[in-house]
This record gives structure tokens, C-alpha cells and sequence, in this order.
């Protein structure tokens, strides 16, 4: 379902109430528009009263009480006339006319002053002297069409500009969004590798308790994974002591029986303290891995950690001359990952390629440009269902060699947990057969 989108409810409401406000505004304007009109277009009719009727006056010369004169209107373009007039004798007779004024407001008495007569606005003024009355009439579709036109100028605009206005508002909302998107990406990228704290510097008021109450969460979360760190640390050491321990005093007595036949016994006792303490060393690196270890906030040099696991099995009596190691980076291997749990993927490969390669096959480390960190070894191929899986938790192969099912497993999570990229192949590249692990790192 799409989520709600606090932005775009603004952007309408606002841009609504901005169209309703404008309205109104224009709705009051029009009422005082039409106020001043009708006061402007009044006194048009007054003076025009009082400056024909004299000049009508002069005009007549004296003819009979039945006579009219007839006149055309004011303007040549009958649609630009705005009023009309006659004028009568005292006695009611019409001695002037304009032709367009109707013949059923001249029958009419007309009142002194405005009025109105059939729809249109009426002003009459007598002369008190000569007893001549003259009646101005309006074309009132003047009055309206000029209300009309300014009350479309008002509009008009408005339908041009929601657009600009949701457009503008939205701008508007977007630049004050901004520091909501950027606690929201801030928050993000806090995870279980990266606790550091928020940035609460230039937070607003309405965002600043929410921050600050995140701050607290992340520090509170932070010193509980370092008690589990803790906790992780002292129970390796704790487990390891004792098995050591078992397994020291198992192989004394093994020793002491010499050939008897329970030394047999001893010898198979030996062999699960071994997988025991190997089981408890790999639930013991996940432990910590739980924890989130893995990371470094800066980038660290890993060729002299590569160096020294490559030189620690080389040493080694039991894989003595199996394990070669060629810096092919030129000193540029680096990455975003803590040096120990570096050193506990690239041991984990090697001895997964030990045990389960080929007997008594050389197992090749390489580093490369890239950051690229390559592990192979000899051995039969590994269909490719199983290689998808194989780095499961306790997912093993088709093979008889002692191992926990774990090593694998533990090189992923530490990839993803900074970043890099475990990659699998069987056959290893250009060979026909064997198995090869490129650890890429960020």
C-alpha cells in the first residue's frame, strides 16, 4: 500500500486555501468595485445632465408645442454609447430626442434625480428658470461589462498561476523538508556496524527531541554490544583453557598407556576434544561477528596481516610446504575491515582449502589489485547446486574430511558486514578442476 505523503498533503491543502483566499479577496474587491462604479458612473449621468441641458436649450428655436427634434446618439459606434437623453418642455411635451432611448421610459413620469426604469439607471434634472426638464439614461450593460472585465482580471490570473503556486509551494516544502531527509539518511546508514552518533548540530525545534532521543538509542544499543563483545572475548578465553587443558592431560595418558589396547580409546577422545575446541573456536568468531566486529571506521593496510597468516601456515608441521603466497597488489591491498576479523576470513579459507582440497595439494593465496584476494586449491569439482549453499551455516560438501561446516559461513557474514563480496567458482579459474575463493574487499 502507498505510504501517505505528508509533503503533497501540504502541497494541496496549501495551494487550496491559497485559491479560497484569493477568492475571497477577489469576492470583497468586486463588492468594492461595484460600490465605486456605481458612485463614478452616477456622477458621469449628473454632469452630463447638467452640461446638455443648456446646451439643448440654446438649441431649440422656438418650435411648436407638438414639434420634436430627433437626434443620432452621442458616439458613431452604437456600441461604445454609455447614456442616452431627451429633453421636455415644462408642459410634458418632447422637444429633443435621442434615437435610442426607449419609448417606454419617455410615456413615464420621471422622478428629479436617480432612479431606475426598465433596468436602467435614470437621472432627471429640471432647470427651475425655463422649466425645460432633461432625463440622462444609462446603458447599464457598461456598468456590468466593466465589472465583469475586472472581476476576470482578478481571476483570470489565478488559473495561470496554481500551477506556479503548487509548483512554488512544493519547492517551498521540499527545501524545508530537508533536514527530515537528512536524519532520515543519517538514521539509515546506523546499523549494528556503524553506532556513531547522530549529527544533532543545526537541527530544528520539531526534529531536535526526535535526534536526541535516537542519540540515546544508539548509545544505549552501542554499550550492549560491547557487553556481548565483552562477553564473547571472556568466554572464548574461558572455553579454551579447559579444552586445552582436557586435551593436554588426554594426550599425557596417551602416552603413559604406550601400546595397551585402551590407548585406542584415548586417541578417539583426543579427536572430539579437537573438533570440540575447533567447533567452540568457530560458534565463538560467529559470536563475536553477532556483535559486529568485523568493521573499521578508517581503511587499514592488509598485506603485512596477509603476509603473516600465509607465513603462520607455511611454519606450520602439519601443512608445512602446502601453502604458497604471491603479492601480486603492489602494496595497495586495503579495506574497511578490523585487521582480526581480516585475519580470521583469509585463515578460514585456507583451512577449508587444506582439509578439503586436494590430499597433500598446494593451496594458493594471491593478492591483488583491486583489493582482490584470491584462495585456491586442487581437489574435485563441486556441483554447482551445492556452491550456492556451501556457505551456509554447517552446509557441507560430499566429503569425508573433518570440519564444522562453519569456516565458510563466517567469511560471508564478515564480507557483508563490511561491505565486500565472497565469490566461489569450481572449477577454480583455468583449471579443469580444484576450488577458488575471491574475497573482494570495500
Amino acid at each position: 500500500m502507498r505510504r501517505p505523503s505528508i509533503a503533497w498533503r501540504l502541497a494541496i491543502g496549501l495551494t487550496i486555501m491559497t485559491a479560497l483566499l484569493w477568492l475571497g479577496a477577489t469576492a470583497i474587491a468586486g463588492l468594492v468595485m461595484q460600490r465605486e462604479l456605481d458612485s463614478a458612473y452616477d456622477q458621469l449621468l449628473e454632469q452630463a445632465a447638467y452640461r446638455i441641458l443648456p446646451l439643448a436649450m440654446h438649441r431649440i428655436r422656438e418650435p411648436g408645442e407638438d414639434d420634436e427634434l430627433r437626434i443620432g446618439g452621442l458616439n458613431s459606434n452604437e456600441d461604445d454609447e454609455y447614456f442616452a437623453y431627451y429633453v421636455v418642455r415644462g408642459t410634458g411635451a418632447v422637444v429633443i430626442r435621442a434615437e435610442d432611448v426607449p419609448d417606454s421610459i419617455v410615456a413615464r413620469t420621471v422622478p428629479d434625480g436617480f432612479s431606475a426604469s426598465d433596468g436602467r439607471r435614470v437621472f432627471a434634472l429640471t432647470d427651475s428658470r425655463s422649466g425645460y426638464r432633461i432625463v440622462v439614461l444609462e446603458h447599464t450593460e457598461h456598468r456590468a461589462a466593466a465589472l465583469t472585465q475586472s472581476l476576470g482580471g482578478l481571476l483570470w490570473p489565478l488559473l495561470a498561476l496554481i500551477p506556479l503556486i503548487v509548483i512554488g509551494i512544493w519547492y517551498a516544502i521540499g527545501l524545508a523538508m530537508r533536514p527530515v531527509a537528512a536524519m532520515s539518511r543519517d538514521i539509515a546508514a546506523r546499523d549494528r556496524r556503524n553506532l556513531t552518533p547522530l549529527n544533532l548540530e543545526g537541527q530544528p525545534v520539531e526534529l531536535a527531541p526526535i535526534a536526541e532521543a535516537v542519540a540515546d538509542l544508539l548509545e544505549r544499543l552501542r554499550s550492549a554490544l560491547a557487553a556481548e563483545r565483552a562477553f564473547a572475548a571472556s568466554s572464548a578465553h574461558e572455553l579454551r583453557t579447559p579444552i586445552a587443558g582436557a586435551l593436554a592431560q588426554v594426550q599425557q595418558l596417551a602416552i603413559e598407556l604406550g601400546s595397551l589396547p585402551e590407548a585406542h580409546r584415548l586417541r578417539e577422545v583426543e579427536a572430539a576434544l579437537r573438533h570440540l575446541a575447533q567447533l567452540s573456536e568457530k560458534l565463538l568468531q560467529l559470536s563475536r561477528l553477532e556483535a559486529g566486529f568485523a568493521r573499521s571506521d578508517r581503511a587499514m593496510d592488509l598485506a603485512p596481516i596477509l603476509q603473516l597468516v600465509a607465513r603462520d601456515f607455511q611454519s606450520s608441521a602439519h601443512y608445512q610446504n602446502r601453502v604458497a603466497y604471491e603479492d601480486k597488489s603492489a602494496g595497495t591491498l586495503r579495506g574497511s575491515i578490523d585487521i582480526d576479523a581480516f585475519a580470521i576470513a583469509i585463515r578460514n579459507l585456507v583451512e577449508n582449502a587444506l582439509v578439503h582440497g586436494a590430499s597433500d595439494g598446494p593451496v594458493a593465496i594471491t593478492a591483488e589489485p583491486g583489493n582482490v584476494v584470491r584462495v585456491v586449491n586442487g581437489g574435485p569439482i563441486v556441483p554447482a547446486g551445492l556452491l550456492e549453499t556451501i556457505a551456509e551455516p554447517f552446509a557441507r560438501g560430499a566429503t569425508s574430511a573433518k570440519g564444522t561446516g562453519l569456516g565458510l559461513s563466517i567469511v560471508r557474514t564478515i564480507m557483508e558486514q563490511t561491505g565486500g563480496t565472497l565469490v566461489l567458482h569450481s572449477p577454480a579459474t583455468g583449471r579443469a578442476d580444484g576450488f577458488e575463493a575471491i574475497l573482494t574487499l570495500a
